[in-house]
């Protein structure tokens, strides 16, 4: 659909320009419409507009001036003049501009579908050409070295990359400040590469390009123009795999995404040309056996040197990002499962964390915080000796239809008493607990058993798995089917590398 927008003071014209003909049926939505130029323009910085159909006197600006304006400012688009009278001197002008008709006040209903299927032929036409220039080249390029097209049209990328016989390619990724963004593009004009794409995130800007030659030709290129750039903490280099063959060049970009990536996560040197340098292969089945083993211990100095002894081992193997994050998520729900004493909150909150990492580090001070908070308040929680009787029912007995109004007759109490005595010390009520830790079992069994969804209803005490599917989301916000197959998912690649290394 192509985007028009109204232009007129007069409310009912505007009215009666939206009914007088199937704007959908000719191709068309009316976007936005506007009072005057001014609002006309503000609508156009926030829209891509194909089509403006526009009165010629209007309050402070009138039509044409604020076509011309439009011209100047914003990508091409066809334009139909309305007037209450006939004017030669405004029907010149019009012309002058492009316009497609000039229509009399009231509009006729066949004037106005004539001009506006003109447009849409015109438009048409315009789209169709677009398909043959730079631009939409550099776009398909884009798409395709990053694995978001297929190869299909050849002529189409050979007429990009001018390929020879004796080409050798190399993807090359650009990380400088903004502010560099007008010297950069300058300087690449008069360089041998093929611009792919760039983009600014965060004040910085990233160029992706191409480059005809071999890593070993690029990092001297590199070497030889870096001045140009400034001081070297202002910019950053990764050079992709060499290939001879030009189909091969998306697997070029990749490497080179990857070790951008490997450096952003570890940042193990000060240099700013990257390559492969990374080895890709790790074990740590053992530290992460070891680890369970010494949370049982329940000292802390030891499990805070275990967990920095398996962080050094993926820092110096330089293991892939994604794999990190799920060793620390096992690492993670190792704690979870071993102390209790974390609460639902927390336990989300690390969980998001974990998923948004950008860093070794942060994961690092991550656990290592958790550690320390979970041994903190396993100092701060000392209950009551009847809490601790009513927490031990729970642990004992949550598989059962148990109520506080059971274990308070276990325990010879008010049954109002216990409940204002479990929240006053646990913070939560008993109903909130019991569901809270049962929740925790439900996870646990997810990802350490085979059970179906339903057999781990009835194992942590809920007798409708309705019920406990409704609970499981609202406090997990995944339902149990959606949790066990993106964490066991994730366990299971990482299981698979890691038996797979140990064979080798």
């Amino acid at each position: 659909m192509y985007h028009v927008l109204l232009v007129d003071d007069e409310y009912m014209i505007v009215k009666g320009l939206k009914r007088l003909i199937d704007w959908e049926q000719e191709g068309f939505i009316i976007i936005d419409t506007a009072r005057n130029a001014k609002e006309a323009i503000a609508a156009m910085t926030e829209k891509t507009i194909h089509l403006i159909v526009t009165d010629i006197t209007m309050p402070d600006i009138d039509g044409l001036t604020f076509i011309k304006t439009a011209q100047k400012n914003f990508s091409s688009f066809e334009f139909i003049i309305l007037s209450g009278y006939q004017e030669f001197n405004f029907l010149k002008s019009g012309h002058q501009l492009g316009m497609i008709n000039y229509l009399l006040k009231p509009v006729n209903k066949d004037e106005l579908l004539a001009s506006v299927r003109k447009v849409k032929k015109q438009l048409d036409y315009r789209n169709q050409q677009a398909k043959k220039n730079e631009c939409y080249l550099k776009t398909l390029l884009s798409q395709w070295i990053k694995g978001e097209t297929d190869l299909t049209n050849e002529e189409e990328f050979k007429q990009i990359l001018k390929i020879n016989e004796t080409n050798q390619w190399t993807v090359l990724l650009l990380e400088i400040p903004k502010e560099l963004q007008s010297l950069v593009f300058g300087w690449l004009v008069e360089q041998s590469f093929i611009q792919v794409d760039s983009k600014t995130i965060n004040n910085k800007l990233f160029i992706s390009l191409i480059f005809r030659g071999n890593e070993f030709q690029l990092s001297q290129w590199i070497n030889q123009q870096s001045f140009i750039l400034g001081t070297e903490d202002r910019w950053l280099f990764s050079i992709g795999e060499t290939t001879t063959n030009w189909k091969d060049i998306p697997k070029s970009y990749c490497k080179a995404e990857q070790i951008l990536q490997y450096h952003k996560f570890y940042q193990p040197t000060k240099k700013n040309i990257l390559s492969t340098d990374f080895e890709m292969n790790f074990n740590l089945s053992q530290e992460i056996i070891n680890f369970n083993k010494i949370l049982m211990l329940n000292d802390e100095k030891t499990i805070q040197k275990t967990l920095q002894n398996i962080f050094n081992k993926m820092q110096k193997i330089g293991a892939y990002p994604d794999d990190v994050r799920h060793i620390v998520f096992t690492l993670f729900m190792d704690i979870y499962r071993h102390l209790s004493y974390l609460g639902e909150q927390d336990y989300h909150k690390i969980l998001d964390a974990i998923n948004q990492s950008s860093s070794i580090d942060e994961l690092y001070i991550l656990l290592l915080e958790t550690i320390q908070q979970v041994s903190k308040e396993k100092l701060t929680y000392v209950y009551s000796e009847n809490i601790q009787k009513a927490i031990h029912i729970i642990h004992e007995e949550y598989k059962k239809d148990i109520t506080l109004k059971s274990i308070a007759k276990q325990l010879h109490l008010n049954v109002m008493y216990l409940g204002q005595l479990f929240k006053k010390e646990t913070k939560r009520s008993f109903s909130q607990y019991l569901n809270q830790y049962r929740m925790k079992k439900a996870r646990q069994l997810l990802l350490y058993s085979n059970n179906t969804m339903n057999e781990i209803a009835f194992k942590i005490g809920y007798n409708n798995s309705t019920y406990f599917f409704h609970k499981f989301k609202k406090m997990n916000h995944l339902t149990p089917k959606e949790f066990r197959e993106k964490y066991l998912y994730n366990n299971r690649i990482l299981d698979h590398k890691i038996n797979k290394n140990n064979k080798q």
